[in-house]
Parts: structure tokens; sequence; C-alpha cells
């Protein structure tokens, strides 16, 4: 199952995400909260430890690649395998949890 909270801002999404997160992590699935907002507070909402939030590398922009999909189309695709992805970047959270931080827009173009 695959779930994308999306919307305006401070509408609530990091708070459903980490909620709804923490609900199917507690119904015994296997949970992988990715923050991909431009001010990544979802290891906060998860009750991630700050000090383990702030040593979180965060997803480097070279381990994603867009490539053009036949039908004019773009897609971006990880260039590594996600188990690897998953093991050398994510933090641990509550109920066992893993928190993956996509990164931040640091120029116009870059989202």
């Amino acid at each position: 199952m695959r779930i994308a909270i999306a919307g305006k801002g401070g509408t609530g999404k990091t708070t459903i995400s980490g909620t709804l997160a923490r609900i199917l992590a507690r119904q015994g699935r296997r949970v992988l909260a990715i923050d991909a907002d431009t001010t990544p507070n979802l290891a906060v909402t998860l009750g991630i430890p700050p000090a383990t939030a702030q040593a979180m590398m965060e997803l480097p922009r070279n381990m994603m690649e867009r490539q053009q999909q036949e039908d004019g189309t773009t897609k971006t695709v990880f260039t590594a395998n996600s188990d690897d992805i998953i093991s050398n970047y994510s933090a641990p959270g509550p109920d066992g949890i893993r928190l993956l931080v996509m990164g931040k827009v640091n120029h116009g173009g870059a989202g």
C-alpha cells in the first residue's frame, strides 16, 4: 500500500501523515514514512528524538534520476537499490517506523 498526503501549506499534512503512519505501524504494517516537504518536520510528529532527526542524512539528489517516458511524461526513479537507500538513509522511529527525508529545495527549478 502507498499513501501520499498533499495539499496547501498549513493544512495539517504532516500531522495527518505522522498519525496515519503510527496507526498503521501499530496494526503491524511495515511503514516507511517519506518526508518530501521543503521544511521537513515529520520526525517530530512521529516522535523521533530531535538529536536523531538532526543527525539524519538527506537523500542525495544523485540517488534520483528523471526519466522520459514513452507517453512524454517524466518519471523520477531511484538510481540505487531501495533496500540500500532505506538502510543507509532512514532513521528508526517508534512502532517500527522508518523515516526517510528527501531533502530541501535549494534553488528554483530544483523541486
